[in-house]
């Protein structure tokens, strides 16, 4: 730099205020010539403001962020440059991803890039709808058969599905394993009628008109039985080589290793059932009156927050029965001005919703002629169901009025343990009478323990099959029809075989 111009820059660099500065670089450029305009303009030209925030920041907290992306989004921003794709495809990001949406059970060890891959693609096609492959199983009905074929009766889990063959007159359990297609029948000695089915990682149960609960595990062949008090139960669940029934005031518990049922009196009100997988043991949810009066039978079926808590409760075996080991008391979870109403007599309830496989939640509906008594609201929920965390925490789940609980409904994170992708159709009446696929993830509320399920996408079901109901694990979703099985399975690599007139079908949704 030239004498002659250190002491210039030295009292410009001495100017501490904007305003200065300003002047003079504006007093400056007003004396420049064209010539010195235009080196002036060449010098900022290959200045860049941009700054790549995501190449700056530690990969823990591109992580965080990448939770709050959508699967399909993470994608598209691996495009944008090499160093976007290099951070977000590390092992770290994805894996941060990935047990969020899916879950942390489905992450092996020794996972790839391919692998991680793999896994947000098919959950892409989860989330839209889209089996990669598609088959059908018939019903295969005799040609003298009458009336008309329910299917309704499903059970699904981890690949493995059963139902009761209506075409045998319901004395027959058909169950398959899907990625294999290996099958096999289970009926009873004397082919009694089964109601319900169930299945677990390692049973299938189910239960006939004469009351008794039949159980086999898969994997042994073996084959055991237990009474049950009544058909009238509420909340029925297979889990691990456990299964529990609970009526509105006991619980009936049955152990498959030991052989073992055991049932214990509670008191009413039941709303919530929960299974522990490995061990003798179980926790409820119940609804209490606070003054303590728990003899007046629940007639009403309303929850009043003023008269009324929940009282959480766990079991476990000692001295061979069930003893309380622990509880714990909760405000109801919803507005001092609102009632919510449950339905308490079996017979007439809307089936419990099954938030994952060891739990079951009676659904509670807001009274609507108390809103209309106090206010209207648009985004009042018609329908919640709980849940119960590691720390006994009661967790409210509340549901959207679009979802149809006349017809049930399939949460395709069984498997994964993921957050919950729900699947469940309904008719729309504003065109047609096309029974359309609603897909729903559960979003939590932040600083809360409360989640909603938040509507992704509606697809119109093809054709004009009759598909009400949907059943799902993760890797497949099933709808029963009249004349066949559908089966859609996410993963491209799946050759379905083994099942009787299996073959490959063709299902697209129209979105």
């Amino acid at each position: 730099m030239d004498p002659p111009t250190q002491p210039i820059i030295a009292g410009f660099m001495a100017l501490r205020d904007s305003s200065s500065r300003r002047a003079v670089i504006n007093g400056i450029l007003d004396n420049l010539s064209p010539h010195e305009i235009r080196e002036v303009k060449s010098r900022f030209e290959t200045i860049t403001f941009h700054y790549d925030l995501l190449d700056k920041l530690p990969i823990e907290l591109v992580a965080m962020l990448a939770k709050y992306l959508d699967l399909v989004d993470l994608v598209l921003l691996r495009k944008v440059s090499k160093r976007w794709c290099e951070v977000l495809s590390s092992t770290t990001v994805l894996t941060t991803a990935i047990r969020y949406y899916i879950g942390k059970s489905v992450i092996k060890p020794d996972c790839t890039l391919a692998d991680f891959d793999t896994l947000i693609k098919k959950r892409i096609q989860v989330e839209r709808g889209i089996p990669a492959v598609v088959a059908t199983i018939p019903n295969d009905l005799p040609p003298d058969f009458e009336g008309e074929l329910n299917r309704d009766n499903i059970s699904c889990f981890n690949g493995v599905c059963a139902w009761i063959e209506e075409s045998r007159d319901r004395t027959t359990i058909f169950m398959v394993h899907l990625p294999t297609g290996q099958n096999r029948t289970l009926t009873t000695a004397n082919r009694e009628e089964f109601t319900h089915v169930q299945v677990s990682d390692s049973l299938v149960s189910a239960i006939s008109i004469r009351g008794y609960c039949h159980v086999w595990n898969i994997s042994k062949e073996q084959y055991k039985s237990f009474r049950i008090p009544s058909l009238q139960f509420v909340h029925y669940i297979s889990i691990g080589s456990k299964i529990a029934l609970s009526y509105a005031d006991s619980v009936v518990h049955f152990c498959f290793d030991s052989g073992v049922a055991r049932s214990v009196k509670i008191g009413p009100f039941i709303l919530f059932l929960s299974v522990h997988a490995k061990e003798d043991g179980f926790s409820v949810v119940c609804a209490r009156r606070k003054n303590g009066d728990d003899v007046q039978p629940w007639e009403d079926g309303y929850l009043y927050w003023d008269k009324h808590h929940l009282q959480t409760q766990r079991f476990s075996v000692h001295d061979n029965r069930f003893i309380c080991i622990g509880e714990q008391y909760r405000e109801l979870p919803f507005r001092h001005d609102e009632s919510w109403r449950f339905q308490c007599k079996p017979e007439n309830a809307t089936p419990p919703y099954r938030g994952c496989p060891s739990q079951s939640s009676t659904l509670l509906k807001l009274r609507m002629d108390r809103v209309c008594a106090f206010r209207y609201r648009a985004d009042d929920p018609h329908p919640q169901h709980l849940s119960l965390e590691a720390d006994d925490l009661i967790t409210v789940y509340f549901h959207s009025t679009e979802l149809d609980f006349r017809y049930p409904h399939a949460n395709l994170d069984y498997s994964a343990r993921g957050p919950g992708l729900i699947f469940s159709y309904y008719e729309d009446y504003s065109f047609s009478t096309k029974m359309k696929l609603r897909i729903s993830r559960v979003s939590h509320v932040p600083d809360t323990k409360v989640c909603r399920l938040e509507s992704l996408r509606t697809v119109t079901f093809p054709g004009d099959r009759s598909c009400r109901s949907v059943w799902g694990d993760g890797d497949f979703v099933l709808s029963p029809s009249e004349d066949k099985i559908w089966i859609g399975c996410f993963d491209e690599a799946w050759l379905p075989s083994g099942v009787p007139n299996m073959r490959i079908s063709t299902w697209r949704f129209d979105g």
